[in-house]
């Protein structure tokens, strides 16, 4: 029987068409993988199928060849007769692997999809660590820019005070020096309140950084100053967002803190922040500091309090080593003129590209950008490993297709291109998908600040940094799955490819070692995305069941501004008895006290003098949290008295200044609790001015998800009171059912009193942990997808061996193997795989896992639980996605299987 007559009659007339020698050299090849295509395909829609795809490229090829574009070798070399690679057989290349795509919809659309979320998560984590990490400063002339820092008490680089700043200005060596501290005030819009950020920044800044506002202007130098009226320039995003770019905008006032403030400008397009790129919303003059109480007033004069962000630009033809020659002259001098504030402070200057928000907490900041990347640098490894497989098995598939165009003289450069191209083609469109994804997220993260994570809203765009990263993942990620089955297809044995087609065959060894390792590499990382997980979780578990030491359970409260209403200390303490007093009238309220933070917040500290106590750093002194509370703060916290007393009628204005100190500061200073009459002073004080006069249990200071460190407490009677006070009710039943009475109360003793804030003590607590909730959120839904990807692995591999092996499996079913010994039998090929991925993903993990630790609160490194959970997870996820084709093949029918082998 001639090649043609074994096709069926519109293949045989398709044959006809082509030139003589052509159709005599190599029909044959042709007719056999016709035949091998149609036997393959299973039920009529799929011969039909089968029928016209072969008919067409006999068709497309007999008409290039005789249109005289091309000889029928050259159609599929993509050469000329005189050789060289043209651009006509390469966009030919193209269409014919767009075609194959659109022919396998299935395989297309889920390695598109893969590919989408693999490249999208990247290129949008990219933006927020290049944002945060990598950006260049908008500013002009940005190596003239310098941060400069005095040190704290522990000898870290920290904020600046503002006498130090005025010192720092009149140096020579500068061009400009400007100052600025973030901090919060409320917004009072209408009915609305609004807590708002805010920077407190001098007259000089936008000199110093070489930019100029949009609309108005900055502060005049009349402004550094209080009392010279109370100024603000809005800042560019918050003026978009909500003012509407109205641009009348200046000029208008503002309600900040219960006072009309002038908006004199609109902020430099390019700045959101002096930290960028967190947004604040309004710059205000020195002059306004009177909006943030009495005491940032006093912070002006005060050497003691360092509070302010220092930035200078160098005078022309002045460097980096100049400008830290003279700071360390002037460290100097500040000791010797003020020892008691600066003995032993140096000043640190680093240039503005060393700083992204602090050098204290830029490791921090590092860390975590570079731990995010790599989490989702793994997620898109995992998919091109998948990818990489499923192109793998897709080419043994095509292994007749790319035999007969080897057979019809295209060389193996020829057929590894057209898997490299089909490679790109998803990985363009992948990626495409992949930009929009994050376009939409950059517009939704500033909508939603995930709270306790960021100080602020972060201003993202999608900019061409962005879009080059994007188009390097493209490029990365279509060679690095593309390569693998480009390669194999391309050493591919001519003669037994086409001798095979169609019947069973084993893999090669190369081939299956390669798929091997790529499902091992899957399990790899899964295991250590999975670890982390678990590091993640028990860290997050030990936070919250650690005994905070305070009466969470039973604890609500209420914050108001008694300031906004009440102008003297002495009304606004008469008008806190009455809100007390309306409080513990309440039903089901045990107890009320006043305090000016909340435990696990953070607030006021002050730089501190311990009676026979000299702190390690040498200064002297030592940084100290405070509260300032009343008389019934620490029976209603539930906090319990290890010695001395509390506060009481005997702590009046006038009297000595009494002081109680938790118990970590007890035997932090004294090495004891029973340390009533120890003394403390203020740094720069002659006089020990501050007694303890008792000592009580630890509660959380600033966070949950620290050891606690020293704190004292004050008496609201001897400061004059609270201005805005959080009002601490316990009550014997659930906190939340009366906090309609709260807020109820407030309004019936002083309709004009705002509500400033209102919850339970536990929600406040887990607000505290939003940041590790965060983290923890986002590496398990990437470990989730991770262990998915894995798994999808596995089954794709599963599947596709069990098919080669079809006749196998019906021989060995029909001899009598029961379905349990099929499924045991291939489940035994994969185990091999993915025990050594979990080997190697032990070993990644015993590198990785110490430095996530070292970033966590209660947990370490080599966590029993975490990596036993980690493995269980990933064997499970592993041994389900190979029993379901294992299942499948067993529950088949030997005399089908024998069949369709």
């Amino acid at each position: 029987m001639t090649p043609a007559r074994q096709g069926g009659p519109l293949f045989r007339l398709a044959l006809r068409l082509l030139p003589r020698r052509l159709r005599e050299e190599h029909g044959a090849e042709m007719t056999e993988l016709y035949r091998a295509r149609l036997e393959r395909a299973t039920g009529a829609v799929a011969r039909a199928r089968a029928r016209i795809r072969g008919v067409a490229d006999i068709v497309a090829t007999a008409l290039a060849t005789r249109a005289g574009r091309r000889s029928a070798a050259d159609g599929f070399t993509g050469r000329r007769r005189g050789g060289g690679w043209t651009m006509d057989a390469t966009l030919q290349e193209l269409r014919q692997t767009v075609r194959n795509l659109a022919r396998s919809p299935g395989f297309t659309l889920g390695a598109v999809a893969l590919l989408a979320i693999g490249i999208g998560v990247n290129t949008t984590v990219f933006t927020v660590v290049d944002a945060l990490l990598f950006r260049p400063p908008p500013w002009d002339e940005a190596e003239r820019v310098v941060h400069i820092y005095q040190h704290s008490d522990e000898g870290e680089p920290s904020s600046t005070s503002f006498p130090a700043y005025r010192d720092m200005a009149a140096l020579d060596l500068f061009e400009s020096v400007g100052a600025t501290v973030p901090w919060s005030a409320r917004w009072e819009r209408g009915d609305e309140r609004i807590e708002v950020d805010v920077e407190y920044a001098t007259s000089t800044l936008l000199d110093v950084l070489g930019l100029a506002p949009d609309r108005g202007r900055w502060f005049e130098a009349a402004l550094d100053r209080p009392g010279a009226g109370f100024a603000a320039v809005v800042s560019f995003p918050t003026w978009v967002s909500r003012f509407g770019a109205d641009p009348d905008v200046v000029g208008s006032t503002v309600v900040l803190n219960g006072e009309a403030v002038t908006i004199v400008g609109v902020g430099p397009r390019t700045l959101p922040s002096s930290f960028p790129p967190f947004v604040t919303d309004f710059w205000l003059s020195i002059s306004s500091t009177p909006l943030g109480g009495q005491f940032m007033v006093d912070n002006l004069e005060r050497r003691a309090d360092h509070w302010y962000d220092v930035r200078a630009r160098l005078a022309p033809g002045a460097t980096v080593a100049q400008a830290s020659a003279a700071m360390e002259a002037l460290a100097a001098r500040l000791a010797a003129d003020f020892p008691e504030f600066n003995e032993g402070r140096d000043i640190s200057v680093f240039a503005a590209d060393d700083i992204r928000t602090h050098p204290t907490s830029d490791g921090d900041l590092f860390a975590a950008g570079t731990l995010l990347a790599a989490v989702v640098g793994v997620i898109l490894l995992l998919a091109c490993a998948n990818l990489a497989n499923l192109l793998l098995v897709r080419g043994l598939g095509r292994a007749g297709e790319m035999a007969v165009r080897r057979a019809l003289g295209a060389g193996r450069t020829r057929v590894a291109r057209l898997f490299l191209f089909e490679a790109l083609i998803l990985s363009v469109i992948g990626g495409g998908l992949g930009v929009l994804l994050t376009a939409w997220a950059v517009r939704l993260i500033p909508t939603l600040p995930p709270p306790g994570v960021f100080p602020g809203l972060l201003e993202l765009h999608l900019d061409g940094r962005v879009l080059v990263w994007a188009l390097a993942l493209v490029v990365a990620t279509g060679l690095l799955f593309g390569v693998a089955p480009a390669l194999r297809a391309a050493r591919t044995d001519l003669s037994g490819t086409l001798r095979d087609e169609g019947r069973t065959s084993s893999l090669g060894r190369g081939t299956a070692r390669m798929r091997n390792a790529l499902l091992a590499i899957q399990v790899a990382a899964s295991l250590v995305l999975v670890l982390g997980t678990g590091l993640l979780v028990r860290s997050l578990a030990a936070t919250g069941a650690a005994d905070p030491g305070i009466a969470v359970d039973r604890l609500a409260w209420i914050r108001t501004d008694l300031a906004a209403v009440a102008e003297s200390p002495e009304e606004r303490r008469i008008l806190l008895d009455q809100l007390r007093e309306r409080l513990a009238a309440l039903p089901g309220v045990e107890g009320v006290a006043a305090t000016s933070r909340l435990p696990a917040q953070f607030g006021g500290s002050t730089t501190t003098e311990v009676e026979d106590y000299s702190p390690p750093s040498g200064t002297g002194a030592t940084e100290l949290d405070f509260a300032v509370v009343d008389d019934g703060y620490f029976a209603a916290a539930g906090l319990h008295l290890l010695a001395g007393r509390g506060f009481g009628p005997d702590d009046v204005a006038d009297g000595p200044t009494a002081i109680v100190i938790n118990e970590t500061a007890a035997r932090t200073f004294w090495g004891e609790v029973e340390v009533v009459g120890r003394r403390m002073r203020g740094q720069g004080s002659e006089n020990w001015t501050r007694t303890v006069v008792g000592v009580v249990s630890d509660a959380p200071v600033s966070t949950l998800s620290e050891d606690v460190p020293p704190a004292f407490y004050f008496s609201e009677r001897q400061l004059g009171g609270i201005a805005a006070p959080y009002l601490i009710v316990r009550t014997a039943d659930e906190p939340a059912t009366v906090l309609p009475s709260l807020r109820a109360a407030l309004a019936e003793a002083r309709p004009a009193l705002s509500v400033d804030g209102l919850g339970t003590l536990a929600d406040h607590f887990g607000s505290t942990l939003a940041g590790p909730r965060l983290a923890t959120l986002l590496v398990g839904a990437f470990s989730l997808l991770a262990a998915v990807l894995a798994g999808l692995g596995i089954y794709g591999i599963v599947s596709f061996g069990v098919a080669r092996r079809t006749s196998e499996l019906g021989i060995r079913m029909a001899l009598g193997a029961g379905r349990r010994r099929v499924v045991g039998m291939v489940l035994r090929d994969v185990a091999g795989m993915v025990f050594w991925g979990l080997l190697a993903g032990l070993a990644a993990a015993a590198i990785v896992a110490p430095r996530v630790a070292a970033l966590l609160y209660g947990v370490n490194g080599g966590d029993p639980l975490a990596f036993g959970g980690a493995i269980v997870f990933i064997v499970a996820v592993a041994a389900f996605a190979a029993w379901l084709p294992a299942r499948r093949a067993a529950s088949a029918d030997p005399a089908a299987a024998l069949r369709g082998s």
